[in-house]
């Protein structure tokens, strides 16, 4: 055959992604420059175009009401402010749920949307509303607004705390109102509003005829201050920052503003503080997760010039960075930000990253041995990985397609984590096929390494005897059909027992949606007074609970404020303690060592906690309906907190928990759900497993408070009620999961029979999944983790990467199949091809999620349950999938002539 129509045959049997690889290999200036700019701008986006944000700005489906009757009477607010605005409020289209609660002289609502409704506009449609129709007492005040997230219920982005050694609290506001002034003379273009939240509140009483000022709030700012731990009465200003702000900048400019209004004679003896600030957090958490970042690719480096070669790592290296920095680009024109969960995002995507370009770069490097044309290389080395590449990077793309639709609060704030990681497979994909055999031509497509490609390595010669070693048993037993089914039986059999392994130890596993976190940066105490509490009063106990806080927490306190939310009938303190990364004991010791020195005040309910990231912990609440029978209601309410304080929660495990705090209804404060009154007993856990104890304790109260017992209160089982708070949502959520687990293994086995042309080939590769539970289980029980929604969230991570194996290994084999050879030559080939890109792939992985694991405790869940993960699904794919493969072989030749004996 002539060599023209020799070439022109070859290159009719390139396969579009060869063709594609060719392309840009053979045009290596033209590449460069496309490879140049989008490199360039992928770092000026991250260094300088990308917002700071510590998390992601979410708008939440809520809205709260807070208004003033000064009428004294609880009941009365209930019947004349809470009742009406319940009715009116309720037949808005989008409302989904109305709460209310009325005190003396105060009323609070906290209205929920449907998800499609936008609350800012709900807002005045409502308040609009209100006014026109006339439902209140004149002397009734009004107002509400979108619950926003923020360190308060106004939603607010930095709080600045005033407060003084001796200063009242009016001289206090006053102060604040000096300082909110001087502030936005200083024009900081991120500032939108800035607003002193002033702790008294001006209503007419109609009972005295005259208009009244009531102190409505307190506050009380505490600092770290020449080794001693100091409170302060305060007052604080507000500040909400516009959209798209760089929070760095914003506390940066405030932060100078206050410093300058300091020195001015107005503002002598007072002092101004950021009590609340994301700015801090996102510097530690952006340095973090860098610094992860970095470690990771060190680890990546490293393990690659052991597993594969020095050039290779190196190249793989480029390869990611190029990737991260074309993601980062993407992020700015998506208009996305720079924060904690995109940050992650880039972390757990370098884990699945790393297979597209570490195949690639093994097949390159496995090419130059055997070829003598660099091009040539490139299109053989394109051409046996393509196929595996495309199915695994569209299989790990599918796993995380659910995580975009996960409903509620949740699926917006981690929203950012599927597209990201999407985005990042498509983009390494991208990657793989066109810059890397750009810069193979000069690492390893070079004349001179083409020549030197035939060197020993040391490396590869072990894992050539390993693989050797994994396919002894089945090269033996390969002339023998019965001695064959043997060692395949006995292979099955082994990889049941590791199954049923995980599954045994899987009850041994707790399971909570959102646990705390094993360390935190922050706590805080919450402090409920008895019903008949005045503010005054109120302010005398925290005093009191403040300085066992500043006693307890000692050298490890920072700061802490209530924020201006605190009151006659609840407040909390936020305490910011010294970073996990200097302290010796962690946030849970510290709650523990508070707890044990607050059990004996007897003066308020007092519980401490860690403030974690993400939904805040379920309250406990059972809902007795109490209209028309509220005496009745307030009786059994005493009776379920009593039954709760003295009741044991027995867990599956045999474990047994405590209710840590309970407490029934309180007379002078009337509640309404959706305008039915209510009387509720709520309760909290001492352990942290809520979304299991929060099922248990309503078994016990229904199986305590059945239709014989509530009958003696004049109730029936249908005015109790149950409410878990944020756990209901958090369990919606999870449930997404859950039920979108078989449909992406559908869409998955649809994917893969399309891509190997078979129905019992995807079964096969699926069984990678099941090998991965017993490192699941195992890792998340010796490191006592649960198995919660960031495990879950793992969980389709691992899908992903552990898949990767068993496709890499069957679309190879299949390559030997068709090139004449028979089950058992063919998976032996495979095995022994595909062993180095398998191992190195999987253990850079690993690697790059170790730094993680060890430095971050709210990412510890997910980063266990992959490494462990992908450690059982490698070792079992390695040794015992070949002979499933052998098995899916010898039921697809039975199929075949059995299919061909009835044709016949």
């Amino acid at each position: 055959m002539p060599k023209k129509a020799k070439r022109t045959k070859d290159k009719q049997k390139l396969s579009l992604l060869q063709k594609l690889s060719l392309f840009f290999f053979n045009r290596p200036r033209t590449t460069a420059l496309i490879w140049l700019i989008m490199a360039v701008f992928g770092f000026a986006s991250y260094q300088t175009l990308l917002q700071r944000e510590g998390f992601p700005s979410v708008e939440t489906p809520f809205a709260i009401s807070n208004g003033t009757y000064l009428v004294n009477d609880p009941s009365k607010i209930d019947k004349e402010v809470s009742k009406p605005l319940s009715e009116t409020i309720l037949e808005e289209d989008g409302v989904k749920s109305v709460q209310t609660t009325s005190q003396a002289k105060f009323y609070n609502i906290i209205i929920s949307y449907e998800e499609n409704i936008h609350p800012e506009t709900k807002c005045k449609e409502i308040s609009g509303k209100v006014a026109n129709e006339k439902i209140l007492p004149p002397d009734a005040t009004f107002s509400i607004e979108p619950i926003k997230f923020g360190f308060n219920d106004r939603g607010d982005d930095l709080i600045i705390s005033i407060h003084s050694e001796n200063g009242s609290t009016k001289d206090l506001v006053e102060k604040a109102k000096y300082l909110e002034t001087f502030i936005k003379s200083k024009n900081i273009p991120e500032v939108d509003t800035l607003t002193v939240i002033s702790p008294f509140e001006s209503a007419f009483n109609p009972t005295t005829g005259q208009t009244e000022t009531a102190q409505k709030s307190f506050d009380r700012y505490g600092a770290r201050e020449g080794g001693e731990n100091k409170f302060y009465n305060s007052v604080i200003i507000g500040l909400k920052a516009k959209g798209g702000t760089d929070n760095l900048e914003l506390n940066d400019a405030v932060m100078q503003a206050i410093s300058e209004a300091e020195k001015t004679s107005e503002f002598e003896n007072y002092q101004a503080s950021i009590s609340a600030s994301y700015a801090p957090e996102i510097r530690a958490q952006i340095d973090e997760l860098q610094k992860v970042l970095l470690e990771a690719l060190a680890a990546i480096l490293v393990v690659g010039s052991i597993v594969i070669a020095i050039r290779a790592s190196v190249l793989t290296v480029i390869s990611l960075i190029t990737v991260l920095a074309i993601v980062n680009g993407l992020l700015y024109l998506i208009d996305y930000t720079l924060n904690t969960i995109t940050l992650f995002s880039l972390i757990l995507g370098l884990a699945l990253m790393i297979d597209d370009t570490i195949i690639m770069v093994e097949a390159l490097d496995a090419q130059r041995r055997r070829q003598k044309n660099a091009a040539k290389a490139v299109a053989v080395a394109t051409g046996k990985v393509s196929r595996a590449m495309m199915a695994a990077t569209l299989t790990a793309i599918l796993s995380f397609v659910p995580l975009i639709f996960v409903s509620g609060i949740l699926g917006e704030f981690i929203r950012a984590i599927p597209v990201t990681i999407i985005a990042a497979l498509f983009i390494s994909l991208l990657v793989a096929l066109v810059i890397i055999p750009l810069f193979a031509r000069f690492l390893l497509l070079s004349k001179q390494q083409m020549k030197s490609a035939n060197v020993g390595n040391f490396t590869a010669g072990i894992e050539h005897y390993i693989a050797e070693l994994v396919a002894k048993p089945m090269l033996l037993a390969r002339h023998s059909k019965a001695k064959l089914a043997s060692v395949s039986a006995f292979a099955i059999i082994f990889s049941f027992i590791f199954i049923g392994a995980g599954a045994f130890l899987f009850q041994k596993v707790t399971f909570n949606i959102f646990p705390s976190s094993k360390d935190t940066n922050k706590l805080t105490v919450n402090v409920n007074f008895a019903p008949d509490t005045d503010i005054e009063s109120a302010q005398k106990i925290v005093d009191e609970v403040d300085e066992v806080v500043a006693r307890e927490i000692g050298e490890n306190f920072n700061q802490a404020s209530y924020y201006g939310e605190s009151n006659q009938r609840a407040a909390t303190l936020t305490i910011n303690i010294t970073d996990y990364k200097n302290r010796e004991i962690t946030s849970q010791e510290l709650v523990a060592q508070l707890d044990s020195a607050l059990s004996d005040f007897n003066k308020a309910n007092v519980s401490v906690a860690q403030l974690d990231v993400g939904p805040p912990p379920a309250e406990f609440a059972v809902q007795i309906s109490s209209s028309e029978k509220r005496t009745q209601a307030l009786a059994l309410s005493r009776e379920v907190a009593k039954f709760l304080e003295n009741t044991e929660l027995k867990r599956t495990d045999g474990s047994i928990a405590k209710v840590k705090n309970a407490s029934g209804g309180e007379e002078n404060v009337y509640t309404r759900n959706d305008n039915v009154e209510y009387v509720a007993t709520t309760a909290t856990f001492e352990d942290t497993d809520t979304t299991t104890l929060v099922s248990l304790a309503q078994n016990a109260v229904e199986k305590e408070f059945d239709r014989e017992r509530l009958s003696e209160f004049g109730l029936s089982p249908e005015d109790l009620n149950f409410s878990f708070g944020q756990e209901d949502e958090n369990q919606d959520s999870f449930n997404t999961l859950a039920y979108s687990f078989p449909i992406v293994m559908i869409a998955i086995y649809i994917l893969l029979v399309f891509q190997f042309r078979s129905f019992i080939q995807p079964i096969l590769i699926f069984m990678a999944i099941p090998f991965s539970l017993f490192g699941i289980t195992l890792g998340l029980y010796l490191t006592d983790n649960p198995f919660s929604f960031f495990a879950m969230l793992g969980f389709f991570a691992l899908i992903g990467l552990s898949l990767k194996n068993t496709i890499l290994l069957v679309d190879f084999a299949n390559q030997s199949r068709r090139a004449g050879k028979n089950p058992v030559d063919a998976i032996h080939e495979a095995l022994a091809e595909r062993f180095r890109p398998l191992v190195a792939t999987s253990l850079t992985a690993i690697v790059s999620l170790i730094p993680l694991y060890l430095t971050s405790p709210f990412w510890e869940s997910l980063t266990v349950v992959l490494i462990f993960g992908l450690l059982s699904s490698t070792f079992l794919v390695i040794t015992v999938f070949p002979y499933y493969f052998l098995a899916g072989e010898y039921a697809r030749l039975q199929t075949k002539r059995l299919y061909n004996k009835i044709r016949k």
